[in-house]
């Protein structure tokens, strides 16, 4: 894989109030030092079981570091981890707008940080998913904001060409009045391609061979999408040698099954 890492997909006041964190021991917790920290909950977070794990550490440290930057959005980004984790549409919605405060909070204390970017905008989306129209528009553009300044401050984040291809390729398939509602509330209408969505997505495998399942499932719809069947028919291939390691990357398989069955017809 090279050196890039493939994609596995301060308190508020509702913070304390439900979903508390399981704890296995009601021990002392041991206390790290940042850079331990931060180096542990990195590791963890690369696979699945670890992702829970890893946001009990960062809650066990809030106190002591929860106005240290590298603390801060680490501590969004597990929030936006237990939204994936979880199958409660209460907790999911807990986890996305817990997360969103806290990712906000990092941005007002490191415009120039594009993780903080980063996370605002994924959290953005993950919180979007509770809305209306109205409010998914303006999440929407929220999340495409952000997302393009965290381009520009990590330009060799595969990631971020991963999201921003799938906003295109959404974008693409809007329909005639949720673009009218755009455009009354932004005073344009919300433009973007098949083409622009695959572009992204091959920088992203550009920028990291063998990315995701989920970056494969998207360029083999582009393609399909666009009437290059064979392209899809290779990344279908592709994605068949890749681990299925996460929720999405199930949901990515079984995709592409329907995918290459109807390329087959």
């Amino acid at each position: 894989m090279g050196k890039c890492l493939r994609y596995i997909t301060a308190n508020t006041d509702t913070e304390e109030q439900s979903f508390p964190v399981p704890k296995a021991f009601n021990t002392h917790v041991e206390e790290l030092n940042l850079d331990v920290l931060l180096q542990k909950v990195d590791h963890l977070r690369m696979s699945e079981s670890g992702k829970s794990e890893s946001f009990e550490l960062l809650c066990d440290h809030k106190e002591k570091f929860r106005d240290e930057i590298e603390f801060m959005w680490r501590f969004a980004r597990a929030y936006g981890d237990m939204y994936e984790l979880s199958t409660n549409t209460q907790e999911k919605k807990h986890y996305a707008n817990i997360g969103r405060t806290l990712s906000e909070r990092a941005i007002n204390r490191a415009p120039m940080n594009g993780h903080c970017h980063l996370w605002y905008a994924v959290l953005c989306g993950y919180v979007s998913e509770f809305e209306g129209l109205q409010n998914k528009i303006n999440y929407g553009h929220l999340f495409k904001e952000h997302l393009d300044i965290a381009i520009k401050l990590l330009p060799e984040e595969p990631f971020l060409y991963y999201l921003r291809g799938r906003y295109c390729y959404t974008v693409s398939k809007l329909s005639w009045i949720e673009k009218k509602m755009a455009a009354t509330l932004f005073g344009k209408i919300p433009s973007s391609t098949v083409q622009e969505a695959l572009h992204n997505f091959l920088k992203a495998e550009e920028l990291c061979p063998g990315y995701s399942n989920p970056n494969y499932m998207y360029l083999a719809k582009c393609y399909a999408d666009l009437e290059e069947n064979q392209n899809a028919l290779k990344f279908c291939n592709l994605a068949l040698l890749l681990p299925t390691v996460t929720k999405e990357d199930k949901e990515a398989q079984k995709e592409m099954q329907k995918i290459m069955t109807s390329l087959k017809r």
